[in-house]
């Protein structure tokens, strides 16, 4: 069986014309080359150069190895280059609130050694999917999950407010649970991660919960709040600003909800470079609350 090694001698001499010009080039000595390349040739069980004078000039066999030689080595240098980019370019997948508050700073914290990330952006039940069939190697998700492939770590703390646009009808400080469920509700979509918490954590204990639009992302939610539609249950993270000018107001503050964000990875899929690096450097441990 011819070599990967044997390949790239035959190639540099056919480049050099000699095999002690070929060796300077690929860093062998001239012994060494000329070794490999004898024994390339005895491997095909044809001679592959004309020995003129000097020089080593292509042969009629040498000739039809070339291309099949060049094409080899460009794959080789191809597959070389692909476990590269693996080890260097995060795949990672995050639940719609954390990718676009958490996630573009914990990017900022690469690493100058890591290439990038390719991102998805989804709600928990598609992240996990995504992880669970290989597509990611982690998921960042706002609502737990029951998968037997995937490994589930509680991440970091997040505290979710009931709001509602100053100045609306629905803005009393302490609302009586009567008051909150007649509200017109703004919800996330099934599946998200956000809808399945304060469903359960929220208006399951309160009667006949007036549940007036659903849509796709916490920053529609945001808008359709602002635009005086109802009110809604989210993160600080997506309301913090307009808290602090004064155009959303927090109504019922007993009610806060504190959950976790988790981590999501296949059990049986081994880190990347990347991902391990990732995650020491960029993902604080278990319990932190200082940014979540």
């Amino acid at each position: 069986m011819i070599s990967l090694r044997q390949v790239q001698v035959f190639l540099a001499v056919v480049e050099q014309g000699s095999t002690t010009a070929a060796g300077e080039a690929i860093a062998l000595s001239q012994s060494a080359t000329s070794a490999a390349l004898a024994e390339l040739e005895q491997r095909l069980g044809v001679e592959l150069f004309d020995r003129v004078g000097r020089r080593l000039v292509l042969n009629g066999n040498g000739r039809l190895f070339y291309p099949e030689a060049r094409q080899l080595l460009r794959q080789s240098e191809q597959m070389s280059r692909l476990f590269l980019d693996h080890g260097g370019r995060l795949q990672l997948g995050a639940s719609t609130t954390i990718g676009n508050y958490l996630l573009p700073r914990l990017l900022a914290q690469l690493p100058t050694g890591l290439a990038g990330a390719q991102v998805s952006i989804a709600n928990t039940g598609e992240i996990a999917e995504q992880v669970a069939s290989c597509e990611l190697e982690l998921g960042l998700v706002e609502g737990s999950v029951q998968h037997p492939d995937l490994s589930v770590k509680q991440w970091r703390r997040d505290e979710m407010l009931i709001v509602a646009a100053a100045g609306t009808g629905w803005t009393t400080p302490e609302p009586t649970e009567s008051e909150l469920a007649a509200a017109p509700w703004i919800m996330r979509e099934r599946g998200s991660g956000t809808r399945s918490v304060v469903e359960q954590r929220l208006l399951a204990g309160l009667d006949r919960v007036n549940i007036a639009y659903e849509l796709g992302s916490s920053e529609a939610i945001r808008s359709a709040l602002l635009a005086g539609l109802g009110i809604s249950c989210l993160s600080r993270q997506v309301v913090a600003r307009e808290l602090d000018s004064g155009e959303l107001v927090e109504l019922a503050p007993a009610r806060r909800i504190s959950r976790w964000f988790y981590t999501v990875q296949h059990r049986r899929r081994r880190q990347t470079p990347a991902l391990a690096r990732f995650v020491d450097q960029c993902l604080l441990p278990a319990g932190d609350t200082g940014s979540a």
